[in-house]
């Protein structure tokens, strides 16, 4: 295990998940109030996100006084309005949206050049099989715009962000088999009910662990931060706008 002061730690503030920051930095805004007890943090070597007060490292030189002053609250109504407001536990139904409306957009791109070179092609395939074909190819594409921007439309749009546990950007080749593993393990390539089985047991794994198996097999976090209605509602409609566009065409 690496040392625990060499790490890269994220913490939670202001319903944003952010960092990377080192151990030093992460004591002085202990030290400073910046960050409290309830704060929840991560690094690599944590299975999920926990408060800093659980971690015996931080709890036996910041939180020793405080722990023994205050009477006890209520827990449980604590942990469900901290969960609500701080997502410790990944945010599936977001994850989804982003990249069901990034597979939108490239599916529209895709389509419309493909029909000016070969609108025979576009009119004889079915739908099923140009979404496999768009989500094929939009494996290389993802990897191609993460490595150069750092990230997606769709995430930015619903403040989301892709980073290593260092948290450094992602390469090409980090972000290639990443995209890799979440077409083949997280939507089973499009193929019909293998899709729906691979989603259901991404969403399950996601939500009890925080984060996804292909994440913690490349070494890759999600950061989360609040989003508002409508920006939600942006990225909700526009694949449904499409998919009407196309049926009516």
């Amino acid at each position: 295990m690496e040392p625990l002061e060499e790490n890269s730690w994220f913490y939670i503030r202001d319903h944003h998940q952010q960092g990377p920051v080192g151990l030093f930095e992460l004591e002085k805004m202990f030290e400073q109030g910046v960050l409290s007890a309830e704060t929840f943090i991560w690094t690599k070597d944590m299975e999920r996100w926990q408060m800093a007060k659980s971690l015996s490292y931080f709890s036996d030189k910041f939180f020793m006084t405080e722990q023994i002053e205050q009477p006890p609250n209520n827990l449980a109504g604590q942990w469900r309005e901290i969960k609500k407001d701080t997502y410790p536990n990944g945010r599936p139904f977001i994850r989804c949206l982003a990249r069901l409306f990034d597979l939108s957009l490239f599916s529209l791109f895709l389509i419309t050049f493909v029909s000016i070179f070969s609108p025979k092609f576009v009119v004889q395939s079915s739908a099923l099989f140009i979404f496999i074909l768009s989500l094929i190819l939009y494996i290389l594409v993802e990897a191609i715009i993460l490595s150069i921007f750092g990230n997606t439309l769709g995430k930015s749009i619903l403040n989301t962000r892709i980073r290593t546990v260092n948290g450094n950007p992602l390469d090409f080749l980090t972000a290639l088999k990443r995209s890799i593993f979440v077409t083949a393990a997280g939507m089973g390539f499009g193929v019909p009910l293998i899709n729906f089985i691979c989603s259901y047991f991404s969403y399950v794994d996601l939500k009890k662990n925080g984060k996804s198996t292909w994440d913690q097999q490349i070494g890759t976090v999600v950061l989360y931060g609040q989003v508002n209605t409508s920006r939600i509602f942006f990225v909700s409609i526009f694949p449904v706008l499409l998919l009407i566009a196309g049926i009516v065409i």
